[in-house]
């Protein structure tokens, strides 16, 4: 017996473990990159990106709100939209401090429960570098002060 796509109607075979067509799964992977690629760049999600989002593995979801931690942390501290962003996420998502890691919980107070590390710059090539990881700057080699 075969399954029908969840947003086509195509036929899929009874043992696939997507509820989507091998074209509507490709296009909605690439939807769930522009929207990772748009959530780091503009720090927005709109009501058509989350009802994508929505049909996605809850994995897929934890892995994209610790991606975007990451990515976010990189930077500093977390400014208001950063930390908007992955605050409703955790909502949207009911993900869980034992899902993404207590230390990656970003609170509704507006606090959170790390601080970010600050960058310094490299005295050789002026890179940003975290110096609590390096002894040497990646980027040049240059010993770190």
């Amino acid at each position: 017996m075969t399954e029908k796509c969840l947003d086509c109607g195509a036929d899929i075979a009874a043992d696939s473990e997507s509820a989507y067509c091998a074209k509507c799964d490709a296009i909605l992977d690439k939807k769930f990159d522009n929207i990772e690629a748009n959530l780091i760049v503009y720090k927005e999600l709109s009501e058509a990106e989350i009802a994508v989002l929505k049909k996605f593995d809850k994995e897929d979801i934890k892995n994209l709100y610790l991606k975007l931690f990451e990515s976010f942390i990189e930077d500093g501290d977390f400014d208001e939209y950063e930390s908007a962003i992955l605050i409703k996420i955790q909502s949207l998502f009911n993900l869980t401090a034992s899902e993404i890691g207590a230390d990656k919980v970003v609170k509704n107070d507006g606090s959170k429960v790390i601080k970010k590390k600050k960058p310094i710059e490299c005295a050789k090539c002026n890179k940003p570098v975290l110096k609590e990881d390096f002894v040497f700057c990646p980027y040049c080699g240059a010993t770190l002060e």
